[in-house]
């Protein structure tokens, strides 16, 4: 069974494939499509992409959507993640945190799955603090050079993409997406 992943980003395909490898009727694949995206919860900017995307192509379609959300800052960036990341940057995110003891975060994203049933969302989260400066070894993109997940030392952006696909929101969230699979098939 081929499913379409609507997204510009390589590096969600890559991990996606990493997540579901051993599930071999499954085949993901990108399909480069511009969704509208509407302002709202992560929830709901998925179903309706989701939505959205499977009336273009009438084929099994998800999209995902992600936020960085920062305890300190009210959970700023949150939905508005993609644009803040292209305007202050992470050195924007921790000029904001200067001063601030709590330097709490999490990773979520949603995963909107839609066929012609209809649309399913699929949740994973990843907690963890902001470093105190942004630290890569050239690995991962956004905000990976300053998240350290709980239990870690290392930022993601220091680990390699098979190590932050194991314990990435993106891969609890694909986990539970691959519970939905197994069922299907």
């Amino acid at each position: 069974m081929k499913i379409y992943f609507a997204t510009g980003n390589p590096n969600k395909i890559k991990e996606a494939n990493i997540i579901l490898k051993d599930l071999k009727d499954i085949e993901i694949e990108q399909i480069k499509i511009e969704y509208p995206e509407i302002q709202g919860t992560l929830e709901e900017v998925a179903e309706f992409g989701a939505k959205w995307v499977y009336e273009k192509i009438k084929k099994p379609v998800i999209v995902e959507d992600s936020g960085f959300f920062v305890e300190a800052l009210n959970g700023f960036p949150g939905t508005y993640s993609k644009f803040v990341q292209e305007t202050i940057g992470n050195e924007g995110i921790l000029k904001l945190l200067e001063g601030k003891d709590n330097r709490n975060a999490y990773f979520k994203t949603v995963i909107g799955y839609c066929d012609e049933n209809g649309v399913r969302l699929f949740k994973g989260i990843v907690k963890g603090r902001v470093a105190e400066e942004i630290r890569s070894k050239g690995y991962g993109f956004a905000y990976d050079g300053i998240f350290i997940p709980e239990g870690e030392e290392r930022t993601f952006a220091e680990m390699t993409t098979e190590e932050k696909s194991e314990i990435s929101h993106r891969k609890r969230a694909f986990e539970e997406f691959k519970k939905f699979l197994l069922n299907m098939i």
